[in-house]
């Protein structure tokens, strides 16, 4: 089967591309700067595939369900949708779409937005595709592994752009709470993601610049706070995180934090707060309803003797060895197979 694959961001969709380049013949569409020649590549190789893949429903997906000569002789479609891009959903032509790749964290939010737009806005939309497969993209397994060290007072935070979404200035006003009442624990945090430049670097400006403002007004005790402003390589990331203690996610919203994940996956104890759809993904003991509450579950969780939070840690890989990436690969590639026969 010839296969147009469209990614605007391949950050997440690697394990699923090469599973589809292990099975059919797959071409990549990538966006260039001249808005004809996109068009001409786009619409090149719809011609040309007999299935094309889209990973996240934001651009392309839209313009293509739009067009025209779509109608008369079409490539079956199969969309993924992640994170921010369902706010758009109802701009993309549902009928063109064969096959859905769906988050269950994504799917309540999804049925929440859709019974708000139809009953408020009065808009009748197009039911979504029959075939639907509802996973995470999932964590790769064999490289986030866990190690036995002997467990400290490490919290880590990534956010991969500092944006407010991720909540990160909360955070450092939660961890600095933290060394204030829990003085007799040696608690650091290391917050990892990139400050200036890069996505959207002129609408995060100002937030990133609120965040240096507050680290250095909270004047942190010395080596409590360590801050790397770039993003790990995946495999020093990997190193790295599995030799940490606990990750805090403090954003407002996700779909599948991908980084926690990560973190889960290799043994750190995630203690998150409880955005929509949280509860789909992770045990009511590592959510939080409030920033207090986050606070109390992780001095409550340095109060363990060692071999009670090794058990933890143990229990925590265990827990996500239901989010293989690997096997949801396989899945969309049986999904695209299925749809296209």
């Amino acid at each position: 089967m010839k296969i147009a694959f469209f990614a605007l961001n391949q950050s997440f969709c690697g394990s699923i591309l090469e599973e589809l380049q292990s099975r059919h013949t797959v071409r990549v569409w990538r966006k260039v700067r001249d808005p004809g020649m996109n068009w001409a590549n786009l619409t090149g190789l719809l011609d040309w595939c007999d299935l094309a893949y889209f990973d996240f429903i934001q651009e392309p997906l839209p313009e293509i369900t739009q067009l025209q000569h779509l109608e008369r002789s079409r490539p079956y479609i199969v969309a993924r949708m992640d994170g921010i891009d369902i706010l758009n959903h109802d701009s993309v032509d549902w009928r063109k779409i064969d096959g859905l790749i769906l988050m269950p964290v994504q799917e309540k939010r999804l049925q929440r937005l859709r019974a708000l737009l139809q009953k408020d806005k009065n808009i009748r939309l197009p039911p979504l595709p029959k075939k639907i497969l509802r996973r995470n993209v999932g964590i790769d397994l064999k490289l986030f592994l866990p190690d036995d060290h002997e467990p400290g007072y490490s919290i880590v935070l990534h956010s991969s752009v500092i944006r407010e979404t991720k909540r990160v200035y909360t955070a450092i006003q939660l961890f600095y709470e933290l060394v204030t009442e829990d003085r007799e624990k040696p608690w650091t945090m290391t917050l990892i993601g990139q400050w200036a430049g890069g996505w959207r670097w002129p609408q995060r400006m100002e937030y990133v610049m609120c965040v240096g403002e507050l680290v250095e007004s909270l004047d942190f005790p010395e080596k409590r706070l360590y801050i790397q402003m770039e993003n790990f390589p995946r495999p020093q990331w990997a190193d790295f995180i599995r030799k940490q203690d606990i990750y805090w996610c403090t954003s407002f919203r996700e779909g599948f934090p991908n980084s926690m994940g990560e973190a889960a996956a290799s043994g750190t104890w995630p203690i998150s707060n409880w955005f929509y759809g949280a509860e789909l993904i992770y045990p009511e003991e590592n959510l939080c309803r409030t920033p207090g509450e986050m606070i109390e579950k992780t001095i409550s969780w340095g109060e363990l003797d060692g071999d009670s939070r090794k058990e933890l840690k143990r229990k925590m890989r265990s827990w996500m060895e239901a989010y293989s990436r690997h096997r949801t690969a396989v899945e969309v590639r049986e999904l695209c197979e299925e749809v296209a026969h």
